[in-house]
């Protein structure tokens, strides 16, 4: 039999919660209760992930939740209590869902089922210390993030932990500091002042989005499940944006089987925007109706019909949901930076600033890379750790990288990746800073490490059809062309209309240049230049695409375009080394030289 010395343990964060008054409630109302107890086991659940934590247990109204860093576990267990202060708020107080919760540093017992050990006790002891809404943690949990400027304590003495017959010092996180960043899921409930919708006193806020519960034309009961599904999918991908904030479920949920008046909905929500939709499901066909809608002049910004086949109902789930959430977005933006186009900048916020930043990246020159770049730094002159500003910064220098006009590449490339690297302090959950982290990897040639940024940036956010594009030019460059096309066309099809669609066609195009099927590259490389005719690149790609074709003249042509549009250009690209493998940057240049180009000129 073995002894306690050699039971086999690890060192974790226990976080303990239940909610409070449960019984009650469910005594009150019980439909009502474990529906708001399913959706909030839910978000709970994404939030742990979030920070790296997994659940190990749950007993009808409590979790016990593990983390290998008290940091992740603390910062779940603040954000998950913002969040139901946010859903309770204007419920009235006998009808609020809280919870409560505990924490300790402590060992868990391995490989035994029924008995974590003694660290799970405590958490549970030190959560029944705490108050409705509040967090109690151990001395040993004080003890490591004490210094942290994020957090804040009070000390409660030595409380005493019934079931353990023991006493233990212990805190109470005061949580009306400081927030910590929020996670992909509480960004669906953010709200508060910093975030006020249009009609609110500061100008250039900005506007949340309510989308209302899908209808069941169908009126079969049985297909709720996929109808509110869909919806709660679409919240959920929305608020992956990070750019605005989107109303949460419980709230929007208030509206599922009425009928009611946008603007009103718009009104009691606080909402700039409303998205509804229908659905229809019959003879293995569903049919799903989605509207976007300005609450202010009650205008529609967008709708689409979607008409498919029932093969796998949660692909087509997740499908719809993507393509709504990708379009939707950019419509937003849109709207917004229109608003703020008139203002005076005395009364732009930060916010305000990085939407006209944006504006002028997406006219994809250097001189809008400039103009963005200052903007995007009056916008973190006004608010200090603004993640979007160090995002924009670190976009106009990749930009500045892609057309060759940086002044010092070196300098550029270290300072797109401190950029990057900043926002992704700031606010881990954002998929734009993880993807801008990506492409300064790129750029410095550490390919994996880009994947693997590229790849956190598409988890965050699987609608962003940016990430995808990023992360298929890593793999490209590695040597994974097909996998790069796979997530360039995926992209494509996120993003129809995205304004950079012809960046897209020409990355597709080399992509197929590299894999050997130049034949395909020159059709994509065509396209490119269709959609944007004065991009150089897409003219160097069908170039060098045409050149190993052996049509010629019509490679030569293209390099002269090229030449043409910016005078350099086609030797810079021609000669920087840009692929894992050598041999494929070679295969390029071959192309280019049966296209005309002389590496002893600086022209052609």
């Amino acid at each position: 039999m073995a002894i306690a010395s050699e039971l086999k343990r690890k060192l974790v964060a226990f976080l303990a919660g239940d909610v409070v008054g449960y019984k009650r409630l469910m005594a009150a109302n019980e439909a009502l209760t474990v529906q708001n107890w399913s959706a909030y086991r839910s978000f709970i659940e994404d939030v742990v992930a979030d920070h790296r934590g997994r659940l190990i247990r749950t007993n009808g109204d409590s979790v016990i939740l593990e983390f290998s860093s008290v940091l992740d576990a603390l910062r779940s267990a603040i954000e998950i209590q913002q969040f139901l202060r946010e859903v309770n708020h204007g419920v009235p107080e006998d009808q609020q869902m809280l919870m409560r919760f505990g924490l300790h540093l402590g060992d868990m017992l391995l490989d035994r089922e029924n008995d974590l050990g003694d660290g799970v006790r405590i958490a549970a002891g030190l959560e029944a210390q705490a108050k409705p809404g509040g967090i109690c943690v151990s001395d040993m949990v004080y003890g490591n993030v004490a210094a942290s400027p994020e957090f804040s304590f009070e000390a409660l003495g030595e409380v005493e932990l019934k079931k353990l017959d023991r006493n233990m010092q212990a805190y109470r996180v005061v949580t009306n500091g400081a927030k910590p960043p929020m996670t992909t899921a509480a960004a669906a409930v953010a709200n508060d002042d910093n975030n006020k919708p249009r009609g609110a006193t500061t100008l250039g806020a900005r506007s949340a989005v309510a989308v209302l519960p899908f209808d069941n034309l169908g009126g079969d009961p049985s297909h709720d499940y996929f109808v509110d599904g869909l919806t709660e999918d679409i919240i959920t991908a929305l608020a992956n944006w990070r750019s605005f904030p989107v109303i949460a479920r419980n709230s929007t949920f208030a509206y599922k089987g009425k009928s009611p008046d946008v603007r009103a909905v718009a009104g009691d929500l606080d909402a700039g925007y409303v998205l509804e939709g229908s659905v229809r499901m019959a003879g293995g066909r569903v049919r799903v109706n989605a509207q976007f809608i300005d609450a202010e002049n009650g205008h529609h910004l967008w709708a689409e019909k979607f008409d498919r086949e029932i093969d796998d109902i949660f692909v087509l789930q997740d499908e719809i949901t993507h393509h709504i959430a990708a379009t939707v977005a950019p419509e937003i933006e849109k709207v917004e930076r229109d608003m703020v186009t008139a203002m005076r900048p005395k009364d732009m916020t930060a916010w305000a600033y990085c939407l006209r930043g944006r504006a002028a990246l997406e006219l994809f020159t250097p001189e809008g890379n400039e103009d963005a770049r200052a903007l995007f730094e009056r916008a973190i002159e006004l608010e200090p750790g603004y993640s979007a500003g160090h995002i924009g910064i670190a976009y106009s220098h990749h930009r500045d990288l892609w057309f060759e006009c940086a002044p010092d590449r070196q300098s550029a490339i270290r300072t797109q990746l401190r950029e990057a690297r900043e926002a992704v302090a700031l606010d881990p959950a954002n998929s734009d800073a993880h993807m801008l982290l990506g492409a300064g990897y790129t750029w410095e040639r550490q390919y994996h490490m880009a994947i693997d940024a590229g790849e956190q940036a598409i988890r965050l956010n699987p609608s962003s059809s940016v990430a995808f594009l990023q992360l298929g030019i890593a793999q490209s460059f590695v040597g994974r062309p097909l996998d790069g096309i796979s997530n360039f066309e995926h992209a494509l099809r996120l993003s129809p209309q995205d304004p950079r669609i012809h960046f897209t066609l020409a990355m597709i195009a080399r992509a197929h240049l590299n894999a050997g099927d130049p034949e395909q590259a020159a059709r994509w490389a065509e396209k490119a230049v269709h959609r944007r005719v004065d991009y150089p690149l897409s003219h160097l790609i069908l170039a060098s695409a045409l050149g190993h074709l052996g049509r010629i003249e019509e490679a030569r042509r293209a390099l002269e375009e090229c030449e043409r549009l910016e005078r350099g250009f086609a030797l810079r690209w021609a000669l920087r080394p840009m692929y894992k493998d050598p041999a494929a940057d070679q295969h390029f240049l071959d192309g280019l030289r049966l296209a005309g180009l002389d590496e002893t000129r600086a022209a052609v």
